[in-house]
Formats: structure tokens, sequence, C-alpha cells
């Protein structure tokens, strides 16, 4: 799974990179410690071409009766896509990237959870693949929400966990973004795991288990003051 993630690059890297627009008039700053309900920037594509828009991350249904449905859908499993009603529609036409500069993930060790920032090797920025949504409530609130597909992990991040995101590669962000493009079967066979090669991780300090933590720090390679 992804619980957590970093996202540093500006609103202007992001546009450079996906050739996308802002959508609105916004702001954004570097984000150390991105925890579930987070309004992060996101990129997918409109009839005018792509855009970068901010989505509260964990999807909350266009049928739910509640933004409450939302902090238990941060991560949308690869292989049910087509099988749960959450994921089936979103999958077919509200499909999106989701930008971060690496993520975390904990490997327990006896009685506690030790975490780990993970990169890509190749690229500064990965592409997260993400599904999005439109919620309105009773009382005409609107809410659009992301949430992160993940895969099998590969064999460098087996290590920490059986489950890591589905990441992209700069072509195929924009086949996963097209919203003309339904055809599932070959969507599908985007979401694999990353090369082994590409994934690098380093254990960091136990304050980015606060997710009221920020900062930089977060994702210095821990030191033991003891050793």
């Amino acid at each position: 799974m992804c619980g957590r993630y970093v996202l540093k690059a500006t609103l202007q890297e992001l546009e450079r990179k996906y050739g996308a627009v802002p959508e609105g008039t916004y702001s954004f700053d570097a984000r150390y410690n991105v925890a579930p309900s987070a309004e992060m920037p996101a990129v997918l594509n409109r009839s005018e071409g792509p855009r970068i828009i901010p989505l509260r991350w964990g999807l909350i249904p266009f049928w739910a009766d509640s933004m409450n449905t939302g902090y238990s859908m941060i991560n949308a499993r690869s292989e049910s896509l087509t099988k749960k009603r959450s994921f089936r529609e979103p999958f077919r036409s509200r499909r999106c990237v989701i930008p971060a500069s690496g993520f975390y993930e904990w490997k327990r060790s006896g009685s506690s959870k030790i975490p780990y920032y993970i990169t890509a090797k190749s690229s500064p920025l990965m592409n997260f693949a993400g599904l999005y949504e439109q919620w309105t409530s009773e009382e005409g609130e609107s809410v659009n929400s992301f949430t992160i597909v993940t895969t099998a992990a590969n064999r460098t991040m087996e290590e920490l966990h059986d489950r890591m995101p589905a990441m992209l590669t700069g072509e195929e962000t924009k086949i996963w973004i097209d919203p003309d493009n339904q055809d599932t079967d070959a969507l599908q066979e985007l979401l694999r795991p990353w090369a082994d090669d590409d994934i690098q991780f380093y254990r960091v300090d136990q304050q980015v288990n606060n997710a009221r933590s920020s900062g930089p720090q977060l994702i210095e390679p821990y030191r033991d003051l003891f050793s």
C-alpha cells in the first residue's frame, strides 16, 4: 500500500514535466509527509488538454453517504479495478496521475515499525497511477478526490512490503490520463511492478510516524546517535 508520500516539486516544475496547466488559482508548497485527506496536485486530461488540479486524497465514490468513506479508499488494488463498484467507472474514464518525489513504507522490527523512504533512481519525480471522482453532499458541497493504484511489490520492495504504488513512464502517463481510452485490458497492462534496479530506499527517523510532522529533515537518512 501507500499511506504517506512526498512531493518536493513546485507547481512550475509540474507544469513543465507534464505539459499541463493549473486549473484555477491555488498555491502549493513542498510537502514531506502527505497523509490521507490532504489536498494535493493531480494531473488529468480535460477537453482542452492536460490540467493540474488539487484533489483530496481518499476516493469518495459519487454514491457515498458521507465524506468519511474516503478514509478507507486511499489505495485501489490494481487487481480489483474492474471488480469493485467504487473503482469500475473511474478506471474506465476518470484516471489521473499523482506526482510524487518518494513515498514511505514501514518495516516491522520486534514490537515497533521502522519507517523507510523510497525513491526512483532514474527520476526525481515518480508518476503514480490514480483514479479520481467527484462527490456532492445533500447540501450541495462538492469534493474532488483521488486514490493511488497499487500493484505487487517488485523484488527490491518485497523487503519492506508486498505492495507498491503502480508507477508509469512519461509516455504511459499520456495513455493513462486519456479519457477517451476505455480499453481497460490494455490499461491494466500498465499497472505492473516497477523495475527492481530503479528503486532505492533507506531508513528515516520515526518522527515521520506523526502525520503532523513536516519538513525536509523527514527524508534525511536515519542516524543512530548511540552507535
